[in-house]
């Protein structure tokens, strides 16, 4: 049987995303659905009920996140939410509530209904609570090393038996959305994380790819 290839969040090239792996998590507005391809609606305050599936691209935005956070429970949707990518928003949910986006989500009653994508700034308590909550992540390399954010702590999530998957996201520093390309700049990254190489095992990378 072949392996599994899932492109967990992209938003840009999508097309050549699902002819490169088996399965597109895809963030847009129109897109075509077609086998292999689930979409994650970008979350406005005027979208109306009855989406299951929503985007909220950042946390900073308070009004947004209140009626995120509304929609999310009146509607028992699911949302795929940017978190803890970088300091600058880390460092503002932190100001303006003295705690981190993981541990807000969890205090707003959403938590279990997210699931995380960038993850940069992820502590050990938030992992801990990921984990607990049953809340998966999903790593974007080449973008949050590009863009500057850094990279989040895989070795970390996998040891806590979090659900890690990868994806390509928008696409700036990886123009193909190849997911091969994705994957090997992943396992660069978990190696700096525990300063060794080989530091994620094929069965773990597999698992990863697959999103399972």
């Amino acid at each position: 049987m072949a392996e599994m290839r899932v492109n967990a969040l992209c938003t840009a090239n999508i097309e050549k995303a699902k002819a490169a792996c088996d399965k597109v998590i895809a963030c847009c507005d129109n897109a075509p659905i077609t086998d292999g391809v689930k979409i994650v609606v970008p979350y406005t305050k005027t979208l109306g009920g009855g989406v299951s599936d929503i985007y909220l691209p950042d946390m900073a935005d308070e009004d947004l996140l209140e009626n995120a956070c509304d929609y999310i429970l009146s509607n028992n949707a699911h949302a795929v939410v940017r978190a803890a990518y970088d300091l600058t928003e880390a460092g503002i949910i932190e100001a303006r509530y003295k705690l981190s986006p993981i541990m807000l989500l969890h205090k707003l009653g959403i938590l279990g209904q997210c699931t995380i994508a960038g993850g940069v700034c992820l502590d050990n308590d938030d992992l801990d609570l990921m984990a607990q909550e049953g809340v998966p992540l999903i790593l974007l390399p080449t973008a949050d090393a590009g863009y500057g954010h850094g990279f989040a702590p895989v070795c970390a999530a996998v040891h806590r038996g979090i659900q890690v998957g990868i994806g390509t996201f928008d696409g700036k520093y990886n123009a193909n959305a190849d997911l091969d390309y994705e994957m090997k700049f992943l396992t660069l990254t978990a190696n700096a994380e525990m300063r060794t190489e080989n530091a994620l095992d094929t069965p773990t990378l597999k698992k990863i790819l697959a999103f399972a």
